[in-house]
């Protein structure tokens, strides 16, 4: 029998259940069969009776406890008025519509949904959030941004290093030609 036969997922069982798994992956541990056997072994250090008996429900929020839910997950977007002055990489528009049935606009939950989207493609920020589309189909769009890290910054100055230091060689020619021809001070 595959090991994975013997998972349930989220079922309780009964103790004789829990304990008929426990013998199942102590047989399987015994398989010719290398990757059944580790795999049986690494399931049976992990295999707990009584999380296997009683698992972990998690509680149904009610609708003040989802927009919580809903606030903290989005908190980590910052919503900019200006392009940051922090070195940023532009990912492009995001957009979201107004469900077509829904006459009353809800805001709140656009820019939730908004910064949602934004944290899926890797997002640290939203600038220059606007309404497009038509009085039946609002859209609200923004441009999400990825600020650097330094480890970024730094390979991006590897990479323009030459050419920096070409600049700053021609810069500093130009600067002893104009002080030569520069007239003296008397």
């Amino acid at each position: 029998m595959p090991v994975n036969m013997l998972k349930k997922k989220g079922a309780r069982m009964s103790l004789r259940e829990a304990q008929d798994r426990v013998e199942k992956l102590r047989n399987l541990m015994q398989s010719n069969n290398p990757h059944e056997a580790a795999l049986a072994a690494s399931r049976l250090h992990v295999f707990d009776v009584e999380t296997a008996r009683y698992p972990k429900q998690d509680p149904i929020p009610s609708e003040g406890e989802e927009r919580v839910n809903m606030k903290r997950s989005t908190v980590i977007i910052d919503v900019l008025d200006d392009m940051p002055e922090r070195l940023h990489q532009d990912l492009g528009v995001v957009e979201v519509e107004q469900p077509p049935k829904q006459k009353k606009v809800n805001w709140e939950a656009l820019h939730a949904e908004l910064r949602d989207r934004a944290q899926q493609i890797g997002a640290d920020a939203l600038v220059n959030i606007h309404l497009k589309g038509t009085i039946q189909q609002r859209v609200l769009c923004a441009t999400a941004l990825r600020y650097l890290t330094p480890v970024e910054i730094d390979a991006i100055q590897q990479e323009t290093k030459y050419e920096d230091d070409e600049k700053a060689y021609w810069e500093e020619q130009k600067e002893r030609r104009d002080e030569s021809f520069a007239p003296g001070i008397d």
